[in-house]
Parts: C-alpha cells; sequence; structure tokens
C-alpha cells in the first residue's frame, strides 16, 4: 500500500474507506468491459479498494468529491468518445471514477497513474499511483497540466 497522509486519511476514513478494504467489482468489470474497456489488474485493486464509496474534501471552503464508480462517470457516453485521450497520452486508459464534484472523469493506465480529463480540453497527472492522487485530491494540491486542447 502507498503512503496516505493523515489529513487524506481522515477524509477516506469518514467516507467509509478502511485499511485492507476490498469490496466485490465482479458488476462493475461486466460493466466496463461490455463498453470495451480493457480492465487492468492496477484498476481492479482500485476499484476494490476505493470505489463506491464519496470521498468529500474542502477547497478553500469550497466542497469537493471524488471517485464514485465509472459507472457515474460514463454515464452513456460510448468508449470511442474517450478513446481520443488515449491517443493523446499514447496509453491504454480506463475511467475509474470522477473528480471534483463530478466535472472531471478520473482515468487510470496500465501501469497505474491516474489522471484527470476536464470538459474535452484539460488532462492532468493526479498522480504516479492511486495513493498520490488520493492525496493530492484531498489535500488540494496543485496539479500538472499535461495537454490542452485549444480550438
Amino acid at each position: 500500500m502507498g503512503k496516505l497522509s493523515e489529513k487524506t486519511k481522515s477524509i477516506i476514513e469518514a467516507a467509509g474507506w478502511y485499511s485492507g478494504r476490498s469490496v466485490d467489482i465482479d458488476s462493475t468489470v461486466d460493466y466496463l468491459e461490455k463498453k470495451g474497456y480493457e480492465v487492468f489488474d492496477c484498476a481492479k485493486d482500485v476499484l476494490k479498494e476505493f470505489g463506491g464509496l464519496t470521498y468529500v474534501y474542502l477547497d478553500d471552503d469550497t466542497e469537493g468529491s471524488f471517485i464514485r464508480t465509472p459507472h457515474e462517470a460514463l454515464g452513456d457516453a460510448a468508449r470511442l468518445h474517450f478513446k481520443r485521450y488515449e491517443v493523446i497520452l499514447g496509453k491504454k486508459l480506463i475511467v475509474i471514477g470522477t473528480a471534483y464534484g463530478d466535472n472531471a472523469i478520473m482515468f487510470m493506465d496500465e501501469v497505474g497513474k491516474v489522471y484527470g480529463f476536464h470538459d474535452d480540453y484539460y488532462i492532468w497527472k493526479l498522480g504516479d499511483n492511486i495513493y498520490d492522487a488520493v492525496n493530492n485530491l484531498c489535500e488540494c494540491k496543485e496539479l500538472k497540466l499535461i495537454h490542452e486542447t485549444t480550438n
């Protein structure tokens, strides 16, 4: 397990997370595979440990939240809609949830790096792994913008 800060632990524990958490993700894996995603082992681990919960934090007195489920992040959107992110980054990706109060979709690559995509224009690196990403979100750290689409 990666290192989580005390602030992060208090936020995620308030949402129902606990060390060693592992929930059944069979229906989530089935949903993602039917959508055309390859469900990487690292994504399965994240969904088992963090999936299904809403993590709420404060950013300058504004409430933010992240994760939940891939179902909420994707909705009715077809796999093809998100394929362009793989082209931009040159990596296979899978949806793992949402961030910033559902304003961004969280994706993970095959090696476990986590990204956030917002309004089809911005791509941020949330962390080198899920623990970095969760810490960065809970601690409201400034994220590295790695792509911006301009029109």
